[in-house]
């Protein structure tokens, strides 16, 4: 009689098994039909990546190496792990060639500016490349370089999405004019090209030709500056542009910072990031050609680049100013991990978690 209700037990626990192991696999098949159902109502999300390799912005060489050195570390495996849904084109690096009209543009009216010809040549071709990528990519990446590429970079995307916003992350506010520089470095005039109000100071470079849409004043948002020439801050006050200088960050906090540049930015806009990684302080990025101590400290960086990815509006993004012949091998190193954990946040990395990827089924039904 015992082995009878034992066996009869066992049958009974045994199709209880069973029903549930198929429940379980039949929740779990739903769960996949579901997400690939979602993901292929979703819109493929397209990444074209670029490399800048453009130094004669500054007199500092080395700064070309970084679109190679930043493949060389991984770069396309670093952003495909922080977003598994992203297909990554790599359009190689940019080539240019200066004709005789920009050669002539110098020696008339630019000549006391540093290699005007090769940046105006460079940014030309940028501007193209730029239009290409986003017409067969949802965004792009555009790997320094120097900052004078920003230039080219912002350029392109106002001509393809003239509803633009541009937050420039930079210690410096790169917007001299050719008759306020001190240096001649233009790396540090890029956004002067790109306002309405200041075009007239560049009335011999063909601007409404090869750049025709200005940035309007009040969408461009500066974080993290902390060297400004006195023309410099002349013409931000004066141009009512809003810059959050390290002062008014230490006072009010990154959360704030984060929170009153959001609101300055029209929503209806696409968003373009172009950081400089002398933003950040010196002792996580010392490799760069013009690092200024008191910067942000890796953590803010990441942050302020994470509320920007989690607007879903940013379609171009600038990497600009690692420079691999300063400082020492670790120095290099150090400088390179900021600059991938900058794009890796920025490209899809939650450092609270992410399962929108797995099969939640392990667990049981609830």
């Amino acid at each position: 009689m015992w082995l009878l209700s034992s066996s009869v037990a066992s049958s009974v626990a045994y199709k209880s098994y069973k029903n549930m192991w198929w429940s379980r696999k039949l929740a779990s098949r739903c769960l996949r039909l579901h997400r690939a159902k979602s993901t292929a109502s979703e819109p493929e999300q397209t990444l074209g990546i670029i490399g800048v390799p453009f130094a004669k912005g500054q007199g500092k060489q080395g700064v070309e190496l970084a679109p190679d050195l930043l493949r060389q570390s991984s770069l396309r495996q670093v952003l495909q792990s922080s977003h598994d849904g992203l297909v990554i084109r790599d359009y190689g690096n940019l080539q240019y060639s200066v004709d005789e009209s920009l050669l002539q543009q110098q020696r008339v009216h630019y000549h006391h500016i540093r290699n005007y010809a090769d940046f105006m040549a460079c940014n030309r071709a940028l501007i193209e490349q730029v239009k290409e990528m986003l017409k067969e990519n949802s965004q792009f990446l555009a790997i320094g370089g120097d900052h004078a590429i920003g230039f080219g970079s912002v350029a392109g995307h106002l001509q393809h999405t003239p509803d633009l916003s541009l937050v420039w992350i930079d210690a410096h506010a790169d917007i001299n004019l050719h008759s306020t520089s001190q240096s001649g470095n233009i790396h540090g005039m890029p956004v002067s090209f790109l306002l309405e109000q200041l075009r007239t100071t560049w009335q011999h470079a063909g601007l409404q030709d090869i750049a025709p849409n200005c940035l309007p004043k009040d969408q461009l948002v500066y974080i993290g500056l902390r060297d400004i020439d006195p023309y410099e801050a002349f013409i931000l006050n004066k141009v009512g542009i809003r810059y959050y200088a390290m002062d008014t960050i230490d006072r009010v906090g990154v959360p704030k910072i984060i929170e009153m540049t959001l609101d300055a930015l029209n929503p209806q806009n696409k968003i373009h990031v172009s950081f400089d990684i002398d933003a950040l302080d010196s002792n996580v990025a010392p490799s760069t050609g013009t690092a200024v101590r008191g910067g942000l400290t890796l953590r803010e960086g990441i942050s302020i680049v994470e509320a920007l990815r989690d607007t879903k509006r940013v379609q171009g993004v600038d990497l600009v100013e690692i420079n691999p012949k300063l400082g020492s091998e670790r120095d290099v190193r150090t400088t390179v991990e900021s600059g991938l954990e900058i794009l890796k946040s920025m490209f899809g990395y939650r450092r609270s978690g992410n399962w929108s990827n797995i099969d939640t089924g392990i667990l049981g039904s609830d």
